[in-house]
């Protein structure tokens, strides 16, 4: 059985990448930890833990394949360079060279703040999940970050605090500027992905079809799969099993809904449910409640 981590501070001193960590930063407020990694040649795999992550690459280049969530790639890290995993995606990322990486955690709850977006918004920043990226702004407040947090002090709090929200946004508006190149090479257009996303979120429980999204954008199957697929770089029926899993993480935190009546509220029935959220979240359904239910 696949062993099941809280959070991504969690995972660095209890997983496989213990011992190779060499210093871990964990501010009270807000609880966003940052990890430094020194690891030998071979295999990184990070759990679905619930922070929105980046890695940036420290230290000499290295060559790489991995994938975080949006397919597998491979190139060379070169130092201040970075990915973004969504928060609960699984990733790898296999070395073929000493690496020196440092992780950031930043919790879902405090990134949607930040961007003034709902609790259900997966926090998908498309394009940028697909390829290591390069940004001066975000490599210097990852290198200050790191430095401020290694002071106990009330303007360092208020300095981590204002970054880490910097750093949010500039995500965000990275995504913006990818959408806009590649809705000119044939994404979806902003009003038709917006119209699609809410049309998933209001059918979960239903069967739905690629024919049914590539009608609300007046499409064929074939070209809304690749307009989507640019757009938010994973596939349609990818994006849309991420939101009935998000859904059933609320269902089986928040309410007593038995396991079977939470499937069907996510069009699934119970064991396609329990694979589906096994494959996302490392454990069942089951015990994901009695890990993380509200109610008594």
């Amino acid at each position: 059985m696949a062993q099941h981590y809280t959070n991504m501070l969690d995972f660095f001193e209890r997983g496989q990448e213990a011992p190779f960590v060499k210093e871990a930063r964990t501010p009270d407020e807000p609880p966003a930890p940052m990890i430094e990694n020194a690891h030998p040649p071979g295999r990184l795999s990070t759990p679905p833990v619930p922070e929105l992550m980046i890695s940036q690459c420290r230290g000499t280049p290295f060559r790489f394949r991995c994938d975080i969530g949006a397919g597998a790639f491979s190139g060379w890290g070169l130092p201040r360079n970075f990915v973004v995993i969504a928060p609960r995606t699984p990733a790898y990322c296999e070395m073929r060279d000493p690496a020196r990486l440092q992780f950031i955690g930043i919790p879902p709850g405090l990134a949607r703040a930040c961007l003034e977006r709902d609790r259900n918004d997966p926090l998908d920043f498309g394009r940028v999940h697909s390829a290591p990226q390069s940004d001066p702004l975000i490599g210097q407040a990852l290198t200050a970050l790191w430095q401020e947090m290694g002071r106990d002090d009330a303007a360092a709090q208020v300095f981590v605090e204002s970054m880490i929200a910097a750093l949010v946004v500039r995500l965000a508006r990275l995504d913006g500027q990818a959408g806009d190149m590649e809705h000119r090479k044939g994404g979806l257009a902003p009003h038709h992905s917006k119209r699609v996303i809410e049309y998933m979120q209001a059918h979960l429980a239903h069967r739905i079809t690629l024919s049914d999204l590539a009608a609300q954008c007046d499409l064929s199957p074939w070209h809304f799969a690749r307009a989507f697929r640019v757009t938010h770089g994973q596939a349609p029926h990818r994006f849309l099993t991420g939101l009935r899993i998000q859904h059933a993480r609320e269902l089986l935190e928040h309410t007593s809904l038995p396991v079977t009546a939470v499937a069907a509220a996510t069009g699934y029935s119970a064991p396609q449910l329990t694979r589906h959220f096994r494959q996302a979240a490392g454990i069942t359904p089951s015990e994901y409640r009695r890990q993380h239910s509200s109610r008594p």
